[in-house]
């Protein structure tokens, strides 16, 4: 199951007991997991860590769920939010939505449901290194333009660095930018080289 698995998800829950249940259940089914307990420690791991997936609930003390998954997508448009959340209304699904979540699940989560939930981005995600095609279009309808965009130029990146097999001189050869700029858009776009070559390896 390892290799259905998004490589690393960040769960973001100020609730001890459900946090540490919810990441027991997923690294007992081979997923990497990390954890914070606020929108702040959150940040810290994802500065310190690559992350493909966050889940995060949505009534948090001091920073709720949206408010995190807003200034997340400012440094990071493009990784898949997962909201969850006991006491959500209407307004809320639809800000999620508005802030690109792919999913919005209802507390307590099914520890079963949670982890199809983290197959099909699995799945997603090798579907967008499967064609420029894909990349580009299988956002959802309501992305804007850029964030299209953006999908498309996170698939050029990616799979050149799988083509040659991390090696970056390759890579700012082939894509024809300087290392910088490489390192500037990796981050921007959550992509990591050694992460990526790993999956390969799976």
């Amino acid at each position: 199951m390892k290799a259905m698995a998004p490589h690393a998800v960040l769960l973001v829950d100020d609730d001890l007991d459900v946090l540490g249940a919810n990441s027991r259940f997923l690294r007992a089914h081979d997923i990497d997991v990390l954890v914070a307990d606020s929108a702040e420690a959150a940040f810290h791991r994802l500065a310190e860590h690559p992350i493909d997936v966050i889940v995060t609930d949505l009534r948090m003390p001091k920073c709720s769920g949206l408010e995190f998954a807003a200034q997340v997508r400012e440094s990071r448009p493009l990784i898949p939010v997962v909201f969850f959340s006991g006491y959500a209304q209407l307004s809320d699904v639809v800000a999620a939505m508005k802030l690109g979540a792919v999913e919005f699940l209802e507390k307590p989560v099914e520890p079963d449901e949670l982890l199809q939930v983290l197959h099909r981005l699995r799945q997603s995600y090798q579907g967008m290194l499967a064609s420029p095609r894909q990349a580009f279009e299988g956002l959802h309808q309501g992305y804007s333009l850029k964030m299209r965009v953006l999908a498309y130029e996170k698939y050029l990146i990616e799979s050149c660095l799988i083509e040659h097999e991390g090696n970056i001189a390759a890579v700012l050869d082939s894509l024809q930018i300087n290392r910088r700029t490489l390192n500037d858009k990796m981050i921007r776009l959550g992509i990591s080289r050694t992460a990526l070559i790993s999956r390969e390896d799976e």
